[in-house]
């Protein structure tokens, strides 16, 4: 690890050095850094310094502390590098613009992987899609039953691509409030709409008809993302 030190803040340059080393593979994942003390002599700074950097290094997912045990590398995972992000992300979305463009890329991942379930997806997938489909049906009027399987059968839209980055940015999009439930006194008609754009999206990858597919997709999420677009401005 090259402990020598230049102008920028003592705690950035220890930092970038760690991660160097991190990187190049010289402290792999799930091995021990050397602990506080040892970097302090490492690199010839106080406590403060170490400290920081190696808060900076856990918030960006590189390294895990527990009070008593030297630092643990950690393994660089998708779901990480969106737990890094999503601060960030969540401090965009009250901007219109900036929400509109998330959720256009939502649509824009679903719409794919949908694409590419109608042309080459397992009897077993279609299965797993119909049981998220049936899940829907069984919640109608439920608002908090309906929101998690409605979830569901997105999320197993996009899991026939076995991609854990996808994966991982679509769980993302979700969890940063990229899921927007239409509401309203008459919860059951809202519920049976959703369904039945369910219906036209799962019927289109049994026909094997990838631009049905599209299609239909992009109906289902453009409804709510105008609905929510009129939401914000009625707000604003």
């Amino acid at each position: 690890m090259d402990t020598s030190l230049g102008r920028i803040r003592l705690s950035e340059q220890i930092e970038e050095a760690i991660l160097g080393a991190i990187t190049s593979g010289e402290y792999p994942a799930g091995s021990k850094l050397p602990s506080e003390r040892a970097l302090m002599e490492m690199f010839d700074v106080g406590r403060p310094s170490v400290k920081e950097a190696l808060l900076m290094l856990e918030r960006k997912g590189f390294v895990r502390l527990k009070r008593g045990i030297a630092p643990i590398v950690a393994e660089p995972t998708p779901q990480g590098a969106m737990d890094v992000i999503g601060d960030m992300v969540r401090a965009m979305l009250p901007h219109a613009t900036r929400r509109s463009e998330f959720y256009d890329l939502r649509i824009m991942l679903e719409t794919a992987a949908v694409m590419e379930a109608a042309r080459t997806c397992s009897d077993d997938y279609i299965e797993a899609l119909k049981a998220s489909h049936a899940a829907c049906c069984n919640a109608t009027g439920k608002a908090n039953e309906f929101r998690d399987a409605d979830q569901e059968f997105h999320s197993c839209l996009i899991s026939t691509q076995n991609n854990s980055v996808l994966t991982a940015l679509h769980g993302a999009l979700i969890d940063w409030g990229l899921y927007n439930p239409e509401q309203g006194p008459e919860v059951e008609k809202i519920h049976a709409r959703v369904i039945a754009q369910h219906e036209a999206i799962l019927t289109a990858i049994c026909d094997r008809d990838p631009a049905k597919a599209s299609d239909a997709l992009r109906s289902h999420l453009l409804t709510r993302k105008d609905a929510k677009t009129q939401d914000k401005d009625t707000d604003t």
